[in-house]
C-alpha cells in the first residue's frame, strides 16, 4: 500500500526538524554528536524530493552568490585543515533542501511543512529551557550559564528570540479568548532570550517585534505608536518581576565598560575580516576559511571558526562579488513583504524575523555553517521569502 505523497513529505519534513534542533540540544553535554548522520538525513530529503518533484526552477541571483562561494575556493589557497571543498558541499546540500536556490512543487511542500513544525518545536524548546531554569536544573546551565536544552547560552538566546516573534504572530492571530496564551508565551520567551545574556539576540528580537508591529499597523501610526508604548509601559512595571533575568546581560555591560569597548569580543575578530576584506577584495579571501596568521579563533583540528559576523563573513570571504547578491535579494524580500497587502501577519511575520536575523548577523558568523541550527533557519527563512514572493505560501 502507497502512502499519499503529502504524508511522506510531512514525515520528511518531521525527521529534518528533529535532527536539526537534536543537533543543536544538550545531548552535545553526553558527547553525543550527529556528524554525518546530520548530512545523510539532509541528503536523502533534498535526493528524494527532487526526484519526485516536478519542473525545477533556478534563482539567478542566488545562482551567481553560489558561484561566487566557488570562485572564492578555486583562486585561492585554503589550508586543508579548512576543508573547503566538502563544507562547500555541505552547505549546498542544506541550502539547497531549504533555501532560495531550487524549487520545485515538493519542495515547496516540504519547506512549509519544515517551517511550521520547526517553529512549533523552538517554542516548545524554549518554554522547556525556561522552565528547567526557574526551577534551577543543574542540566539546564552549561559553564555558569543558563542553556536550557540547548548545547549553549548563545544558541539559546536567538533560538527564544525567534520563539518570541512566532508566538507574537500566535497572539495576533489568534482568537481574542486565546490571546492571553500567545501574550504569556510571548513573555516567558522574553524573559528567556533576557537570561541566555545575549545582547545582540535581545537587541534582534526588539528589532524584529517592532517591525512587527509596524507592519500589522502599517498606514496607521497612532496605533502603532500605541502598541510599542504599552508594550515599554509593561516592560517598565514588570521589571521587578525579572530583574534578577538581567544578571548575565548587566556582567557583560560591566565587563565591557572595564574595556572600553562595548563590543569588546568581536572588535577584533571585525578587524581581522575586514583586513581579509582588503586582501582580496573582489572574490575574497576563501569560503569557510580565515587568515591563521592574524587570528587563533579557528580549530585546527576541526577546522571550524568563529568569524564574529555573518555580514563580515560572506564579505571577506567571497568579496564584493558574493555580498552583492545576497544584499540584493534580502532587499528584494523585504520591499516586497514592506508593500505586501494580500495577508499583513504573514508578512510581518517574515519580515520580522528577517529583520531579527539581520541584526544578529552583525555579531555572529553562522551564514556558511551548515552544521548550525542557525544555519538551517536562516536559510529556511530564506526560502520562504522566495515562497511568499513567487509562489503560494499558506502559513
Amino acid at each position: 500500500m502507497m502512502f499519499p505523497m503529502k504524508y511522506i513529505i510531512k514525515a520528511l519534513a518531521i525527521i529534518v526538524a528533529i535532527t536539526v534542533l537534536a543537533n543543536i540540544s544538550f545531548i552535545s553535554v553526553f558527547k553525543i554528536n550527529l556528524g554525518s548522520d546530520y548530512y545523510a538525513v539532509m541528503i536523502v530529503a533534498f535526493v528524494y524530493l527532487i526526484i519526485t518533484g516536478k519542473t525545477l526552477y533556478l534563482n539567478s541571483t542566488m545562482v551567481i552568490f553560489v558561484f561566487a562561494c566557488l570562485i572564492s575556493i578555486l583562486f585561492n589557497e585554503i589550508p586543508d585543515l579548512f576543508n573547503p571543498y566538502q563544507r562547500f558541499i555541505a552547505f549546498l546540500i542544506v541550502m539547497g533542501l531549504v533555501g532560495p536556490l531550487i524549487t520545485n512543487h515538493t519542495l515547496q511542500k516540504f519547506r512549509l511543512n519544515v517551517f511550521e513544525i520547526i517553529n512549533i518545536l523552538i517554542v516548545a524548546m524554549v518554554l522547556i529551557s525556561f522552565i528547567g531554569g526557574a526551577a534551577g536544573l543543574p542540566i539546564m546551565y552549561r559553564k555558569n550559564a543558563l542553556a536550557g536544552v540547548f548545547n549553549h547560552s548563545m544558541v539559546m538566546g536567538p533560538m527564544a528570540a525567534i520563539a518570541m516573534i512566532v508566538s507574537i504572530n500566535w497572539l495576533n492571530k489568534s482568537e481574542k479568548r486565546n490571546r492571553r496564551w500567545g501574550f504569556v508565551v510571548a513573555a516567558l520567551a522574553f524573559l528567556t532570550c533576557v537570561a541566555a545574556g545575549s545582547r545582540v539576540a535581545l537587541m534582534a528580537a526588539i528589532a524584529g517585534t517592532l517591525f512587527y508591529y509596524y507592519k500589522i499597523n502599517q498606514g496607521r501610526l497612532t496605533r502603532f505608536v500605541r502598541s510599542v508604548l504599552l508594550i515599554g509601559f509593561l516592560l517598565v512595571v514588570s521589571f521587578p518581576l525579572w530583574e534578577t533575568n538581567t544578571e548575565r546581560l548587566m556582567d557583560k555591560m560591566a565587563f565591557s565598560n572595564e574595556k572600553g569597548d562595548l563590543t569588546v569580543s568581536r572588535t577584533e575578530l571585525w578587524k581581522v575580516r575586514l583586513y581579509e576584506f582588503k586582501t582580496s577584495p573582489i572574490i575574497g579571501f576563501g569560503f569557510s576559511s580565515v587568515d591563521v596568521t592574524k587570528t587563533e579563533k579557528f580549530d585546527e583540528k576541526e577546522g571550524t571558526i568563529e568569524p564574529g559576523s555573518s555580514w563580515l563573513a560572506v564579505l571577506a570571504m567571497t568579496g564584493i562579488f558574493g555580498i552583492l547578491p545576497l544584499i540584493w535579494l534580502i532587499f528584494r524580500y523585504m520591499k516586497y513583504v514592506f508593500r505586501d497587502k494580500t495577508d499583513k501577519y504573514q508578512s510581518a511575520f517574515l519580515g520580522a524575523l528577517m529583520i531579527l536575523f539581520c541584526v544578529h548577523m552583525l555579531a555572529e558568523g553562522y551564514i556558511f555553517a551548515a552544521g548550525s541550527g542557525m544555519f538551517f533557519y536562516y536559510w529556511l527563512l530564506m526560502g520562504m521569502m522566495e515562497q511568499k514572493m513567487n509562489y503560494k505560501l499558506e502559513l
